[in-house]
């Protein structure tokens, strides 16, 4: 018998680990989310720029900042305090330890320092293809999994 990730226990038994598509889905609602906090913020502090595309903002100074530190609470600081970003909770996955133990904010920070390596050229999807586990260049180094939870 399995005992929910959610519990601060370890799991007696392996849980599944989350595909590829459902880590990206994942990623794609966080992003979006923080996307969306950027626009607003563009709209109410930004300066407007006209380009091709339309009409976008330009965020500099202050409300940059503002928009970037949306970051730690949205990413590392959920996933390290719950094991969970937004996305990964309307997906149903969750970040623990490679022992199954929960994650901690030390192992989420280490997770997403590699995040912008990770994002160059796919190369996080192309490692996290080529191991079982699925694992991405962060969560090798943070010894990290990501794994479906019970239902």
């Amino acid at each position: 018998m399995q005992t929910d990730l959610l519990a601060d226990s370890i799991v007696e038994e392996d849980p599944k680990i989350a595909t590829k598509r459902l880590r990206i889905a994942a990623a794609i609602i966080d992003f979006f989310i923080f996307g969306s906090i950027g626009f607003i913020l563009g709209i109410f502090f930004g300066k407007p720029m006209a380009n091709i595309d339309g009409i976008g903002y330009e965020l500099s100074g202050f409300p940059a900042l503002i928009w970037m530190l949306f970051w730690l609470p949205l990413i590392p600081v959920s996933e390290g305090l719950t094991g969970q970003t937004i996305g990964k909770k309307c997906l149903g996955i969750k970040v623990v330890k490679t022992d199954y133990n929960k994650t901690t904010l030390l192992n989420s920070f280490m997770r997403h320092f590699f995040d912008i390596i990770d994002l160059i050229f796919l190369i996080g999807l192309i490692v996290a293809a080529c191991n079982k586990r699925n694992q991405r260049i962060g969560d090798i180094v943070a010894n990290t999994i990501v794994v479906t939870k019970e239902k």
